[in-house]
C-alpha cells in the first residue's frame, strides 16, 4: 500500500509540473499581426496613364478602379527601370506603400511575362 501511494504521488508531480512547463511556454509565443497591421502594406498596382514630374497616374482595375496619383522623390526606389523617366504609358506598376510617397516601384511592360527564354512554359 506504501508504494501505490508512493507511485500516485511521483505521478502527480511530473503531470503538475509537465501541464505548468506547457503553460508557461504559451505566453512566450510572439503575438501574430492582426489583418490590419497586414493590410497596411498594400500598394497601388494599376497601368501607367501619364508621368508628371515626379508623379506616375496610373489606371487601376477591378470594381474600384480609379486614376491615382503615385507621388515620387529621390529616396524612391525602382525596380525593371532606372529612373522615372524610364516608365512610358502603359506600362504596368506596382508602388508601395498605397498612401504618402512611394518608398518602391516595381515596373514591367504591359503585357511582358516574367518567364526566361531558357525556362519552358508550364502547361
Amino acid at each position: 500500500m506504501k508504494r501505490f501511494w508512493s507511485v500516485l504521488a511521483l505521478g502527480l508531480v511530473i503531470a503538475l509540473g509537465a501541464g505548468s512547463a506547457f503553460a508557461a511556454g504559451k505566453g512566450n509565443k510572439p503575438n501574430k499581426p492582426n489583418k490590419a497591421d497586414k493590410q497596411q502594406h498594400k500598394g497601388v498596382a494599376g497601368t501607367v496613364t501619364k508621368i508628371d514630374g515626379t508623379s506616375i497616374i496610373v489606371q487601376t482595375r477591378g470594381k474600384n478602379g480609379a486614376e491615382v496619383t503615385i507621388t515620387t522623390d529621390d529616396k524612391t526606389k525602382f525596380e525593371g527601370v532606372n529612373a522615372i523617366a524610364d516608365i512610358k504609358p502603359g506600362m504596368r506598376v506596382m508602388a508601395t506603400p498605397d498612401t504618402g510617397t512611394a518608398q518602391k516601384v516595381i515596373v514591367r511592360e504591359a503585357g511582358k511575362k516574367e518567364l526566361s527564354k531558357s525556362e519552358p512554359p508550364k502547361q
